[in-house]
């Protein structure tokens, strides 16, 4: 089934390259682009257009006994963006859709942007279309509903939400419940397996969480009997700033942050279970944990992680600028090591001796001094420099996940307004029947009529009660 698709995946790509895709590259067209790159720069005379075009565009960069093709850069610090030929795209965006644990087409983009440069959403959008695992939990469109006040927060910890998620009906050993603690701000998520749903254990937990990241200002949670009980109550005890919530009965809309990332953490952890072949929940959402925290959020427009700490997750050499290929190939520190340097000669080489003799700079004595001095461990005022940089860059990460958080509310609240028309005095409204309260031969809605409005749009009306015998109204 896998090859199936993957040859799929291939011939459509290959299709669309024949359409004259630009950021499409054959193996063939790959290699013979390298050939062409090398040509263009070792010509000292008068150059094609297409020649110079090439080297606007384009470098070769050596990776060990490699040649890969990546973006012009303009610095030499600057990461290097690889172009992949078809053939390999497959295993890339494979690689990363497991990654960020079955991911949307956002978090894929904002996961493969990072080091590679032409890999568009047109090829995101038809890997996702062909994966087995993305089509089960596919999500049926629901029917959004009206949008009042949403929920901002400005700094962290000043909201935390809790819930619980049911795997009752796949315990896992002793455990057959998901704890999820989100930071509303930042939407950082801790998850917890718990044995049952009683509120001891569940203190217990929520007490170990404010240890570790700190108690937040309000507590929000449902209106389950596990949240409400006295034991939770207690916890203020330890925090007295701490103020305790709870949502709206069988509203889930009023906490929806946590409710939208538990159905993330559920779609999840069911692909990790069918990528590795395992029913260990308990162990897969330490996994699902970090993939969550470090992909790209829609909400805040950066990760959770980066909101948190300042700075992207890093996962050992895959963090790194190092193709795939290579990483696959090293077998000692000392590999890595001479790979770097290699590297980083690759990079400071000028493309031919003019131009190294333009950007040779003089040696002088006072930068021999300068060399040295690098070469000593950095004082105590560097460090500190470094803290207060790294303070900066979680400040104003935070402060920049604040502001994309209040344009998402701004979004909701007219997308609201103009998906949902106010209703007026006199129109004949359905109001749903919650699941719970409807019986077996009980209609899905309640008809009536709307009798007044106030400044806030919060309607008051007549319920409509029909019977064999006659219609009558009843003031509700």
């Amino acid at each position: 089934m896998s090859e199936s698709i993957e040859l799929k995946f291939r011939e459509d790509l290959l299709s669309r390259y024949e359409k004259c895709s630009k950021y499409l590259i054959p193996k063939d067209a790959y290699f013979q682009m390298i050939e062409d790159i090398h040509r263009a720069s070792e010509r000292k005379n008068t150059k094609s257009r297409h020649e110079y075009y090439l080297l606007s565009k384009y470098e070769v960069l050596q990776c060990g006994d490699l040649e890969k093709i990546i973006k012009k850069r303009q610095t030499l610090d600057e990461t290097p963006g690889y172009y992949v030929s078809i053939e390999d795209t497959f295993d890339i965006v494979k690689r990363a859709h497991v990654a960020t644990g079955h991911g949307g087409r956002d978090r894929m983009t904002k996961e493969l942007q990072v080091k590679y440069a032409n890999i568009q959403r047109e090829t995101i959008e038809l890997f996702k279309s062909l994966c087995l695992v993305c089509q089960k939990k596919r999500k049926r469109p629901m029917t959004k509903g009206v949008v009042v006040k949403p929920i901002l927060s400005t700094e962290f910890p000043s909201r935390g939400q809790v819930d619980l998620i049911d795997m009752q009906s796949m315990s896992c050993r002793t455990f057959k419940w998901i704890m999820v603690y989100q930071d509303h701000l930042t939407k950082f998520c801790v998850l917890r397996s718990l044995t049952s749903k009683r509120a001891g254990e569940v203190a217990f937990q929520l007490a170990d969480i404010f240890l570790l990241l700190g108690a937040p200002v309000i507590l929000q949670s449902d209106n389950g009997s596990e949240f409400i009980a006295q034991i939770i109550t207690e916890l203020r005890s330890l925090w007295p700033e701490l103020s305790i919530v709870h949502g709206k009965p069988r509203h889930p809309q009023s906490q929806g942050s946590v409710e939208r990332a538990n159905g993330d953490i559920k779609d999840m952890l069911v692909a990790w279970m069918a990528d590795n072949n395992s029913t260990d929940w308990a162990t897969g959402i330490k996994f699902v944990q970090f993939s969550k925290n470090s992909a790209y959020h829609t909400g805040i427009k950066r990760s959770p992680y980066a909101a948190m700490f300042g700075e992207n997750a890093r996962v050992g050499l895959t963090s790194t600028s190092l193709p795939q290929e290579i990483i696959s190939c090293l077998q000692s520190e000392q590999d890595l090591i001479t790979m770097l340097q290699q590297q980083e000669t690759d990079a400071n080489e000028p493309e031919t001796e003019a131009e190294a003799d333009v950007n040779e700079p003089k040696r002088e004595p006072a930068e021999a001094e300068m060399n040295k001095s690098e070469q000593e461990p950095e004082p105590l005022s560097q460090h500190q420099t470094n803290l207060d940089q790294l303070h900066n860059s979680i400040s104003s990460q935070r402060l920049a996940a604040s502001e994309s958080q209040r344009q998402q509310a701004e979004r909701m609240v007219r997308g609201s307004q103009t998906e949902l028309v106010a209703g007026e005095i006199g129109d004949n409204i359905a109001l749903p029947i919650p699941l719970v309260d409807r019986g077996r031969g009980d209609p899905r809605n309640i008809l009536g009529v709307i009798v007044s409005r106030s400044m806030n749009d919060q309607y008051s009306g007549h319920q409509k009660w029909y019977s064999k015998r006659n219609l009558f109204q009843e003031s509700v």
